[in-house]
């Protein structure tokens, strides 16, 4: 069972370039996530109440055309279940023209606020049946970023943390983009990336983007925490000339 969002793309979603930002994309299939777990049964109320939570895990997001300013356009989503562990969920942004504009694939993790432990999502009943997902395969693991390059750390600002009391995800994303310069994103524009949530950033933790370039179009990310050297998530990003 598909959920779907109408959605107009407002001055405050899009980039320099008057698109759609990559972490606007992203607060956008977080919220629609979180409200159709919510009508499943399955949503943060629901889950508080045997002190539990969803914690994001993995997520391949491919871009073939960003909306513009005042776009108008359809986000979708559904579940395709549970391999036991993982609560898988895929996306697609499509608009008035009915073609697939944005596709996404997302691993997720129900864990124990206690215990941090995972909690087995074949316990929960009627949980959706699992399925294939649009691209014929989960989001799979990133690499470790290998660089010389000096770090660094900031420390973590109040609006980057969560109702969890957690690093928000979508800012782990904002960090990242924010950790290339004006003349890299004047040439170029991300159509592809691949994300790893490993650990929890705290309100108390310093952080830096650590950065390998493998080609001129694909680079391997991480960030990393100061007190402990500890990646939090790594990514995979692919470029394009724009």
């Amino acid at each position: 069972m598909k959920h779907i969002n109408h959605l107009s793309t407002r001055s405050y979603f899009i980039n320099r370039f008057g698109k759609l930002s990559t972490s606007f994309m992203f607060y956008q299939m977080q919220d629609i996530a979180w409200e159709h777990a919510a009508k499943l049964g399955f949503g943060y109320d629901n889950l508080k109440v045997d002190e539990q939570f969803w914690v994001l895990s993995k997520l391949l997001v491919k871009i073939f055309r960003r909306p513009i300013w005042g776009e108008d356009f359809s986000l979708e989503t559904w579940s395709r279940g549970t391999d036991g562990f993982f609560g898988y969920r895929d996306f697609n942004f499509v608009d008035k023209a009915g073609n697939i504009i944005i596709q996404a694939t997302s691993s997720w993790l129900v864990l124990d606020a206690k215990t941090k432990r995972i909690v087995r999502l074949n316990e929960f009943e009627n949980f959706p049946k699992y399925e294939e997902s649009v691209f014929g395969e989960n989001a799979g693991k990133v690499k470790s970023p290998k660089s010389e390059t000096e770090l660094h750390f900031t420390p973590v600002r109040f609006n980057e943390i969560d109702i969890n009391q957690h690093f928000n995800s979508g800012r782990y994303i904002e960090r990242i983009i924010d950790s290339y310069n004006f003349d890299f994103h004047q040439e170029n524009e991300l159509i592809e990336f691949e994300v790893n949530f490993l650990k929890e950033g705290l309100p108390s933790d310093s952080l830096a983007v650590k950065k390998q370039e493998i080609d001129n179009a694909n680079h391997l990310c991480s960030v990393v925490r100061e007190s402990d050297g500890a990646e939090l998530i790594r990514a995979r990003l692919v470029w394009c000339t724009r």
